[in-house]
């Protein structure tokens, strides 16, 4: 009975089921894409538990799954950034329908974001860029108490 236990327990590789370190690149790979921990947890067939403790005990695999992240990351700010300058084109929308110009053809329009602009130069100039709240007290603070006051 000892044998058919441990059998059970060992993972076998199966088309559903890939390998410890075929699971651990599938999971790398679309974290790179994604910067999802649970959607690459689930492509690699894996729970977070397991790939968090992997995280844990590998230090070269914890490297690798901060390295997916900073590139998945930068392929967002790399997005933000053609879209706040190049922007996308859109049609030209007026009461509902959208516009034709004289020749008949579907009038365009290229729309950028200046949110998105003005949160790339807070994150990269932010001595420059970022929010200032500037709140100074001046001047004196009068307290008084009145005999009412006494028994608090």
């Amino acid at each position: 009975m000892a044998g058919k236990k441990a059998a059970k327990n060992k993972a076998v590789p199966t088309e559903t089921t890939p390998s410890t370190r075929d699971a651990r690149e599938v999971f790398l790979a679309h974290l790179r894409e994604t910067a999802n921990v649970s959607a690459s947890a689930r492509v690699a067939l894996r729970d977070r538990s397991t790939l968090y403790q992997w995280r844990e005990t590998d230090a070269a695999f914890s490297a690798a799954w901060d390295d997916a992240i900073d590139e998945a990351t930068d392929a967002l700010e790399q997005e933000a950034r053609r879209r706040a300058i190049e922007g996308d084109e859109e049609y030209v929308v007026s009461s509902g329908q959208v516009v034709r110009g004289p020749d008949g053809e579907f009038l365009k329009t290229r729309k950028r974001s200046d949110a998105l602009m003005q949160m790339l130069l807070k994150a990269h100039r932010p001595e420059k860029y970022r929010e200032r709240h500037d709140v100074r007290q001046s001047g004196a603070i009068a307290i008084n108490i009145t005999p009412d006051d006494a028994d608090l």
